[in-house]
């Protein structure tokens, strides 16, 4: 358990910048396959309603193999009749051939509450999707959800390339030849609560300037150091702004190319971000947004009074995307924190309707370029292929709804860290977000790890 001090890093730690971290802008609405209600359907009720709800025996909704798969299902009658009919469960693969069934016959009296099970036959090692349905005299709903099982035994069908490692390393020799020329420049107008702000600018690969905010305590002591969390930005081109939490830390919101006030060079749609350059893995945008990072990572180091000993990489989405890569990357990172990581076991989402892979097509279409040779430049920035070397203590979040990353891609990924030095966490009613309760999880993560009390 957290003691008191620790819980009280809630406070310090900005509600309003944790979900800027976390969000994501994306080029289409979530839709498609998974597209469902992510949140979970209320069993409040008027007295005059039928309310239901339909929920895993298993929290995170995570089975093992061939175990039986059951629904705890809970129906409220607000109405003056008896309800009578059926519950029913269905389980399928992804691709929705059905796998099983389940269906019961029930009664709730008038203004009652009664609860069933609904039991599912196992399966093997995979995610399903399963449809929870209820038939009664005057209401019928469906309640679509998905179920892991033995999710560890998840591997990815597509090899690394050979040179991966290789490609990395020579582009990290590359970006160490660029002058980062870093400036950084107060803010006055910005500052409040003892914070400054200052604007951050280097050279980073290609010679392309890139720019982030540092925020820390104003009244610095001599010798004085801050451990350092550096916030990277989700899809979507708005990229991140300063950010205010603790004095006993420094924050480095940082925008690559492409992002934020990184954006005078590297000038894109939504859409076109994610294509920009896709012919060749060497000019590909995203090898310097993961070059970026690692420029973030020569700022830190470079600055005596940030520590550079103490360094946690965050954020969301493809946010989450990047702080893995770099991790991966860059031994001096010594916390990671995803959210929803995107970009992970590219060539399983072959087939996909959804973003990611709908823009690829359409590019592939529209410049006549064929998939294979896109696939080809993506294989060297696929996330699976970055996590077998991720080493530091990493914090991940994914949800079992979302479509954008979906579990098992995020699984292809997870189970490539050979250090199994991360904590997961799995939430089976969520989409493309994590719940708020994982932000102060963060907090006190982050605060135990820096020994700030």
């Amino acid at each position: 358990m957290f003691n008191t001090t620790k819980i009280s890093l809630a406070r310090w730690v900005s509600l309003g910048a944790l979900l800027l971290i976390c969000s994501v802008s994306v080029s289409k609405p979530i839709k498609g396959r998974l597209a469902i209600k992510a949140a979970p359907i209320s069993i409040t009720i008027d007295e005059e309603e039928v309310t239901w709800d339909a929920k895993p025996s298993k929290k995170e909704a995570i089975y093992g193999a061939n175990e039986r798969i059951v629904y705890n299902v809970e129906v409220k009658n607000g109405l003056k009749e008896n309800q009578e009919g059926t519950l029913s469960c269905l389980i399928s693969t992804f691709d929705d051939k059905e796998v099983g069934r389940s269906s019961i016959n029930v009664n709730i009296g008038k203004k009652s509450t009664k609860r069933f099970d609904l039991k599912l036959p196992g399966q093997e090692a995979g995610f399903y999707k399963v449809n929870v349905i209820i038939n009664v005299t005057e209401y019928d709903d469906t309640i679509r959800r998905v179920v892991g099982v033995d999710p560890k035994q998840i591997k990815s069908g597509h090899a690394k390339p050979a040179d991966f490692d290789a490609f990395w390393e020579s582009t990290k020799q590359e970006l160490a030849k660029v002058a980062p020329q870093f400036k950084m420049t107060e803010q006055p107008n910005l500052e409040k609560d003892n914070t400054s702000v200052y604007l951050i600018e280097g050279k980073s690969l290609g010679n392309i300037t890139v720019r982030g905010w540092l925020t820390i305590k104003k009244n610095r002591k001599p010798n004085e150091k801050f451990p350092v969390w550096l916030v990277v930005p989700g899809y979507g081109g708005v990229g991140v702004k300063p950010i205010f939490g603790s004095t006993e830390l420094a924050v480095l919101s940082f925008n690559v190319r492409g992002q934020g006030n990184s954006s005078d060079v590297v000038r894109t749609t939504k859409v076109g971000y994610l294509t920009t350059d896709i012919e060749s893995r060497n000019r590909y945008v995203y090898r310097g947004a993961i070059m970026d990072c690692i420029r973030a990572m020569d700022f830190v180091c470079s600055r005596p009074e940030l520590d550079s000993n103490n360094v946690i990489i965050s954020g969301g989405s493809m946010g989450g995307y990047l702080a893995i890569a770099a991790a991966s990357l860059d031994s001096r990172i010594k916390l990671c924190s995803a959210n929803n990581p995107v970009f992970c076991d590219y060539r399983a989402l072959a087939g996909n309707k959804d973003w990611p892979m709908s823009d690829f097509v359409k590019y592939s279409k529209a410049h006549r370029l064929p998939m294979e040779k896109i696939f080809a430049t993506l294989d060297y920035f696929d996330l699976k292929n970055f996590s077998y070397n991720l080493k530091c203590q990493s914090l991940i979040g994914i949800s079992l709804l979302d479509n954008l990353a979906p579990p098992a891609n995020e699984y292809a990924m997870l189970n490539n860290i050979e250090s199994k030095k991360y904590k997961l966490f799995v939430y089976p009613e969520l989409a493309h977000e994590v719940p708020p309760s994982l932000f102060t999880y963060l907090s006190n993560w982050m605060m135990d790890q820096f020994g700030i009390f």
